[in-house]
């Protein structure tokens, strides 16, 4: 529509609040859903789609928003060439997202995490960045000694302790101060030796008080 016609300025001053126009491609409601496309259909067989049927095309926008996302793959990806550590940050990295590659050559591991800073950027940004690195660490670990275990694809602890549904709802439910007791046994079954090492150096500490 030409907005500079007064006709069709109004014509559009009249529909542009229509529930079935999304004021962009991924234009979202109040409660984060999809307005035109609603959930991802792939491998579905019950997608939501949302109740739009046309959405706003702003070229400018959506040039805006292109150049948004190449800045973040690029910096994602030089956090990965550039990583203080080399080969051996870029395996720790790794390990935060979820993969043991340990064993592998630098250039398949570099392989991998160029694969998510292309596909996910800011998932590569939030592991060097971030400040959770050390209560990722946990996690993964008592995913490995299975002191926390994935039933029904939940994620729990003692077989009763519903910890969430995805590796970032965990994170944010130990980093919650009223769940600092759930946090403490977890370390302790994750790390029994560090554990009782440190009850032994505060035992030591009383008695000499």
């Amino acid at each position: 529509m030409n907005l500079e016609d007064p006709w069709e300025a109004a014509e559009w001053e009249c529909i542009k609040y229509s529930p079935i126009i999304a004021m962009s491609r991924d234009a979202r409601d109040s409660k984060g859903n999809l307005l035109i496309d609603g959930e991802d259909a792939r491998g579905k067989t019950n997608a939501r789609y949302g109740i739009a049927e046309l959405y706003v095309e702003a070229p400018e926008r959506e040039s805006i928003k292109r150049i948004n996302t190449r800045q973040l793959r690029h910096k994602a990806e030089s956090y990965i060439f550039d990583d203080e550590k080399g080969a051996t940050g870029r395996v720790f990295h790794a390990r935060l997202l979820g993969k043991n590659m340990k064993s592998a050559p630098d250039s398949e591991v570099t392989e991998y995490l160029l694969d998510i800073a292309a596909k996910d950027p800011k998932r590569i940004i939030d592991v060097y960045a971030g400040s959770d690195t050390g209560l990722r660490l946990l996690i993964i670990e008592a995913r490995e000694k299975h002191v926390i275990t994935i039933k029904n694809k939940v994620y729990v602890y003692a077989d009763d302790v519903v910890l969430g549904i995805t590796e970032d709802a965990v994170l944010a439910y130990l980093k919650d101060p009223k769940n600092k007791k759930i946090l403490e046994l977890i370390k302790r079954d994750t790390y029994p030796d560090l554990e009782a090492a440190k009850a032994d150096s505060n035992k030591k500490k009383t008695n000499k008080e």
